[in-house]
């Protein structure tokens, strides 16, 4: 049986109906899982914070103490690089998503030329971030998932590598109160450094169309 245009048309809008479901349906699992992740990693955090809190209570920061944190710490920050990472990742997996829904609402605003800008307002081409400038002001990183967990996981290295030289070296403790600190800052801009380089690939990768500028 010979598919006339309009029935050819029809399907093609029932198709982009349902990958513009999957997509938005893929843009809340990338959503869920961030915040599932994230959720775990500071229950995991808190839950060692009190562990340490009620050993240093026990033991008057003796040796025991050190021993405990000195094994518990890795363990979080493994937990918080693993997490950094994937959230970095789901945020990757949700801008391509939005920009293959943005795609779809380009097709849909062309359908009707006069009513084009009731598709046009709600697409991430143009009133997107790098539209807006976002993409040019580097602190607007620190509003992201990634960023918080980043943040906080470079705190939890800076106190192992305090608490670690406090141990083997026993300085003054301003002196490895400083080296901690200055390790955490490190970590910190290690982290920032890779998510700006992470965003910047994919702002190159999915560029703004003609039509958005």
């Amino acid at each position: 049986m010979q598919q006339t245009e309009s029935d050819r048309t029809a399907l093609l809008m029932q198709a982009l109906g349902n990958q513009y479901g999957r997509l938005q349906s893929a843009r809340g699992g990338t959503i869920s899982e961030s915040s599932s992740r994230t959720s775990l990693y500071l229950t995991s955090l808190t839950g060692a914070v009190v562990a340490l809190s009620f050993v240093a209570q026990a033991s008057r920061f003796s040796e025991t103490f050190f021993v405990f944190a000195l094994a518990v710490l890795p363990v979080v920050f493994f937990l918080g690089l693993v997490t950094y990472y994937r959230v970095l990742q789901t945020g990757v997996e949700d801008v391509i998503y939005a920009r293959a829904m943005s795609e779809i609402q380009r097709f849909y605003s062309e359908i009707d030329p006069a009513h084009a800008d009731l598709f046009r307002d709600t697409s991430v081409d143009h009133v997107g971030l790098a539209r807006l400038g976002m993409f040019a002001l580097r602190w607007q990183q620190f509003l992201s998932a990634a960023a918080v967990v980043a943040i906080i996981n470079s705190v939890v290295g800076g106190v192992f590598i305090g608490l670690s030289v406090a141990y083997v070296l026993q300085p003054p403790s301003l002196m490895a109160l400083g080296i901690g600190a200055a390790a955490a800052v490190l970590i910190a801009l290690s982290f920032l450094r890779h998510q700006w380089a992470t965003w910047m690939h994919v702002a190159k990768a999915l560029p703004m169309s003609p039509s958005a500028n």
